[in-house]
């Protein structure tokens, strides 16, 4: 990193492309792995109207008949995506009284300038992280200066997000069954998309991940070598939160209500897709980078999730700015379960 002279601007955009926030959970299970980008702040997006399993028939050996390949039907929708802009300035007044942490030597305007920094892109995590949980759980994106205030998947798409029950009652519950029938009813409306499946991962709230947990019928089958052992014995995805695995379902203890809006006694039920070779058509849940807007020189470059510059005035303060325009995608509302806890 450097400093901007002349009044010119400094780029520290790609010293961030691969730096990681602690304990960004959707962030870090890449449920939002569909990644595209727009060179305009109005993105067209395509909704997949057909998802039917493509099978073909046995044609006559000698005769001149052709299996087609179906084309995907598709209707279009723009949208406007938001924007986050985040700014601070630096002057001797955050350098001269300080010095480096474990060290006698005072601060430099650049160890001030990287930890301004390194807070903004933490900022920017945590905001990434609320806006994928509010279009993902609730099918919503916050965008109150755009031509949508609030704009709604479920609206947009015609799909209703899928509600049932996970019964986690001592003595008449069976959380395993509610679980399996959740992923069956889901890969019935995935239809052909269900090839592209790499697993499900139910979003548990406290009351929901310690009745499935420790419920007598999972302690019992992990007993019996019936499910992996996993299931008590925890292998840690992200430090801040519990994980366990039953069969080809990964729970995971979500306790931030503020962050993730998911209750003691909610839970969400979410496929992971992986992307075929064989297509450019966006999967059910993705996300759109688009141009950042506050910068003349920097809003005709290549759209990234998170851009940050600083310049210099008169005085050779530093100003530093920030942006980020992302637009959460969740094209099928109907593929993520709400599973509510019934203890009783």
């Amino acid at each position: 990193m450097g400093l901007s002279t002349n009044f010119s601007f400094a780029d520290y955009t790609n010293t961030f492309v691969n730096v990681e926030a602690k304990n960004t959970l959707l962030s870090t299970l890449n449920v939002f792995s569909d990644r595209q980008t727009s060179m305009s702040p109005k993105v067209s997006l395509d909704i997949i109207d057909e998802v039917a399993q493509k099978v073909a028939s046995s044609v006559n050996r000698y005769g001149s008949e052709w299996s087609a390949i179906p084309k995907r039907s598709a209707s279009n929708h723009l949208i406007e995506a938001p924007l986050y802009a985040y700014q601070d300035r630096i002057t001797a007044a955050d350098v001269q009284p300080y010095r480096k942490p474990g060290s006698n030597l005072q601060m430099s305007v650049m160890d001030a300038v990287t930890a301004s920094a390194l807070a903004m892109h933490d900022k920017y995590m945590r905001t990434k992280e609320k806006i994928f949980a509010d279009a993902l759980f609730r099918n919503t994106v916050e965008a109150t200066y755009t031509q949508q205030p609030i704009i709604s998947w479920e609206d947009e798409f015609g799909y209703q997000q899928a509600t049932g029950t996970i019964k986690t009652n001592v003595s008449s519950g069976d959380p395993l069954r509610s679980l399996d029938d959740a992923v069956t009813a889901a890969k019935v409306r995935m239809g052909g998309l269900a090839g592209q499946l790499d697993g499900f991962i139910l979003f548990a709230g406290s009351n929901v991940y310690r009745g499935i947990k420790y419920h007598p019928d999972i302690r019992q089958n992990v007993q019996f070598g019936v499910l992996d052992r996993d299931v008590l014995f925890n292998k840690e995805v992200l430090p801040a939160f519990s994980t366990f695995i039953i069969e080809n379902v990964r729970v995971v203890e979500v306790t931030d209500q503020a962050l993730y809006g998911i209750g003691p006694d909610e839970s969400f039920l979410v496929p992971r897709f992986s992307k075929p070779l064989s297509s450019e058509i966006a999967l059910p849940f993705g996300y759109v980078a688009t141009a950042t807007s506050r910068n003349l020189d920097l809003a005709f470059a290549d759209p990234v999730d998170f851009r940050i510059w600083s310049v210099q005035d008169k005085f050779k303060n530093v100003e530093l700015f920030a942006e980020s325009s992302i637009l959460p995608v969740v094209y099928r509302p109907d593929f993520v379960t709400k599973l509510t806890n019934d203890a009783v």
